[in-house]
């Protein structure tokens, strides 16, 4: 991504991080959702066919998961439609990550050995805690850890791609922690200060390929 662009994200990112509590409910819900968007254009104007689809899908599911979790205790319940939609935000970049898997790199090999225990832990302790919620807070772990695992073995810089699916899971764990286990301090902008890095990560590391091909699947 060009450096214009990458200033205009961080731009549009930093006003939602400074302004998030002082916004009136209407623009905040905007504003998180705005650099997520933003997102689109490199997207649509550098890739091209089955991946831009897919990337397209992931990112509006993903800015609709934003909107959902702003709505939240301000205009109703919409915790669990913001984790469905985060939900098929994951499973595509999944989708996506383990059609481009190469498993013949053995740091890729250590970069999942290492997360499956990480994750193991963190199942341990918050799924006990979700209640009624158990079964869908189970099925984001298993869709995020398969993005992540997918991000490991994927044929694209894993400094960017497997670093922005990690921090992605990071994000979601603090939720998920906050919410099920104990408040945290400042958990809205540890949540979207990763949240924002993660999904700059991951489309960078999609567009940035190991060859300069255009990508054409």
């Amino acid at each position: 991504m060009s450096k214009r662009f990458t200033l205009a994200f961080w731009l549009l990112s930093l006003i939602y991080l400074v302004f998030m509590n002082a916004m009136p409910s209407a623009l905040a819900v905007v504003s998180k959702a705005a650099p997520i968007f933003l997102l689109l254009v490199p997207v649509w104007s550098m890739l091209v066919g089955k991946l831009r689809t897919g990337m397209v899908i992931a990112i509006i599911f993903s800015a609709g998961g934003d909107i959902f979790l702003a709505l939240d205790g301000v205009a109703g319940d919409f915790f669990v439609p913001g984790l469905g939609s985060f939900l098929i935000a994951q499973v595509t970049y999944a989708v996506l990550f383990w059609q481009r898997t190469a498993f013949n790199d053995r740091q890729r090999w250590w970069l999942a050995v290492l997360y499956i225990p990480v994750v193991a832990v963190l199942a341990w302790f918050i799924l006990p805690a979700s209640g009624q919620l158990m079964i869908p807070v189970t099925a984001y772990l298993l869709a995020i850890s398969a993005m992540v695992l997918g991000a490991a073995f994927c044929q694209r810089p894993w400094q960017w791609l497997f670093l922005g699916a990690s921090t992605f899971a990071i994000s979601d764990s603090l939720i998920a922690i906050n919410k099920f286990l104990y408040p945290l301090p400042y958990a809205s902008l540890m949540i979207m200060v990763t949240y924002y890095l993660a999904q700059y990560m991951i489309v960078s590391g999609i567009l940035k390929p190991e060859t300069k091909a255009r990508f054409k699947q």
